[in-house]
């Protein structure tokens, strides 16, 4: 008897830096609620004020348990950072830019419900030397901290210099974070054509001169740079899920500033195309 095909784990978290990102996805936006104009220093709300939001509030989603993972995106964004239940299988996470904001993010999430995978999912931009074009889709098989680390005369080393790992030497190797090969193989029919394999560097600055993006690409052997993929997959394994990887999409190149080459609206592009494949894969 042959065994059934693996589907991508579910449920599916993804992470992401910001609302186009993971657009595909999202509904639209809701219409902004009025708001009061301040009161005067000292004035007391009315009665019917108080009770208007009394009842408000009590009409409000719970967050109870696995079944209902009904967690408001509004009380979310107002207690942390925003955290979408798409539907019963798929999560989204919207941390903001920068690795604390994502470490944040995936950690908060985490605590809220059990995922059997997540994932991070952005643009980046590509470091010389690397074979990927704007628009292509990179597959993360490590995310790496290109920071984290110590200067030495010879030259900067990587935290297995210090003596402090970032995690288990399972899923971390001195600054490399493991991305989940199985995981990366079951959503790679949703990345169609022009998709490359590698390391994506996770930075705290982004690369505005050739010496930087060289420095980047040399230190971490990684094909593109963004700012939130191992700050991502460090939280996750801390919190017990290790199926997880990055995802990017290349929106624009590396290196001096005004010679950089840049197509977000192309990245989103191929981001939505991805999502929504992604998503029937899931439903499949």
């Amino acid at each position: 008897m042959t065994a059934a095909p693996e589907k991508v784990p579910v449920p599916l978290l993804i992470v992401a830096a910001v609302r186009e990102e993971v657009r595909a996805l999202l509904p639209s936006e809701p219409p902004r609620p009025r708001r009061e104009p301040p009161r005067p220093r000292g004035a007391v709300a009315s009665d019917v004020s108080s009770r208007g939001r009394a009842e408000e509030l009590r009409a409000r989603p719970r967050v109870e348990d696995d079944a209902t993972h009904a967690l408001a995106a509004d009380d979310a964004g107002r207690i942390g950072w925003p955290i979408i239940a798409v539907n019963p299988s798929i999560t989204v996470a919207i941390g903001g830019v920068g690795r604390a904001n994502a470490a944040g993010v995936t950690a908060q999430a985490l605590s809220l419900r059990r995922y059997a995978a997540v994932l991070n999912i952005g643009v980046a931009g590509a470091l010389p030397g690397g074979r990927v074009a704007i628009g292509d889709v990179i597959l993360g098989e490590e995310s790496v901290f290109a920071e984290e680390g110590i200067d030495l005369p010879e030259g900067p080393a990587d935290m297995t210099a210090l003596g402090f790992p970032l995690g288990d030497e399972s899923w971390c190797r001195g600054n490399r974070i493991r991305g989940d090969a199985a995981l990366l193989e079951l959503i790679a029919p949703s990345a169609g054509q022009g998709v490359e394999r590698g390391a994506i560097a996770t930075v705290a600055r982004c690369s505005g001169t050739d010496a930087a993006a060289a420095h980047v690409a040399r230190a971490t052997g990684a094909t593109a740079e963004a700012m939130e993929g191992a700050a991502v997959l460090l939280a996750a394994h801390r919190m017990g899920v290790h199926r997880c990887a990055e995802i990017r999409v290349i929106s624009n190149t590396c290196g001096e500033r005004l010679r950089q080459h840049w197509d977000l609206p192309a990245a989103f592009n191929r981001l939505d195309v991805l999502l929504s494949r992604l998503a029937e894969l899931v439903h499949a």
